[in-house]
């Protein structure tokens, strides 16, 4: 990738995330053509970004974990809790945004946090420390509150679990196997090439997590702009709480609770609950998933202006 052309995508780099979401609503064939290649392009998209961790950010992270697992426990339990205490107080319990919005919560964090962190300026390191743990639990968790919200997520927890295992495995093997090839110092030289590259890697994975979609819109285009507005909307808002309950947290963990705190592997969730047009609890989860990949894009200005205002005090 030449030097111009990957300035240009990393400045870019989320608006055009959030034009591979839209292109795998768009193009629905061409999203259902790559859906087969989303196992491979997370591997990979996982890779690259544990090639701009550095092992000391790790070692750091696990030295004083307390951080790391207050997230975990807040993401597993506290947020999925205050989610179902207060959407519970206002919607009644058979309602479909209800069960969603509770299951969303539960889900646990994306596998691709440390690209996300990476572009946002969050704590790459300390997200994949949650990640791993996150989704070690969904196998048992996940079918858990799935079965507390009255909903039959086809859930196999055996399957799950080889397949977040593989996921996890290639992806630490190949990063261990790239840097023993070519060394830390060359790959801190490499970075702006690493990160152009993430960018497009997170943007063709967009495309296969739009698989059913764009069908699923063109039926029932009102309600699905709406379960947009709703998912975008709780997505934000525990953004903005994860933040505040962190807040004492040095900015990049704060930041790092914030982002995790409203995104989440929902992968996981579609393939449990079926295609996304086949319920209503389905396509609101399929619109939550649309909004991961516009997020970032929103709240960038949002998550810079933090940085520098704690940066200054």
């Amino acid at each position: 990738m030449t030097q111009s052309l990957g300035g240009l995508i990393r400045r870019n780099g989320l608006p055009l995330i959030a034009a591979g979401a839209l292109a795998g609503i768009a193009l629905p064939g061409l999203a259902e053509a790559t859906r087969p290649g989303l196992v491979g392009i997370s591997i990979v998209v996982m890779l690259f970004g544990l090639l701009r961790i550095e092992p000391a950010a790790f070692g750091q992270v696990l030295r004083r974990p307390g951080l790391a697992v207050l997230i975990l426990l807040w993401v597993t339990l506290g947020v999925p809790l205050l989610v179902w205490l207060v959407l519970g107080a206002v919607l009644p319990p058979g309602s479909a945004f209800l069960a969603a919005a509770v299951l969303m919560s539960a889900t646990p964090s994306i596998m691709s946090a440390a690209a996300f962190a990476l572009l946002l300026g969050a704590d790459a390191a300390l997200l994949t420390v949650v990640a791993l743990p996150s989704n070690a639990l969904a196998p048992i968790w996940l079918p858990l509150v799935a079965g507390l919200m009255g909903v039959g997520a086809q859930v196999d927890p055996l399957d799950m679990a080889i397949r977040l295992a593989v996921m996890v495995g290639s992806s630490f093997a190949g990063a261990a196997l790239v840097v023993w090839a070519l060394g830390r110092p060359r790959l801190r030289q490499a970075a702006p090439t690493i990160d152009a590259w993430l960018v497009v890697l997170v943007t063709l994975s967009a495309l296969p997590c739009m698989a059913g979609v764009g069908e699923a819109l063109s039926a029932r285009p009102l309600q699905f702009l709406g379960m947009i507005g709703f998912a975008l909307g709780l997505n934000l808002l525990l953004q903005a709480i994860g933040y505040l309950v962190f807040r004492p947290a040095p900015v990049a963990g704060a930041l790092s609770a914030a982002l995790v705190s409203g995104s989440r592997n929902m992968v996981l969730l579609l393939a449990a609950l079926g295609a996304p047009g086949d319920s209503d609890l389905g396509l609101i989860v399929a619109a939550a998933q649309l909004t991961l990949f516009i997020m970032p894009m929103l709240v960038a200005p949002a998550y810079r202006a933090l940085a520098r205002h704690r940066a200054m005090r």
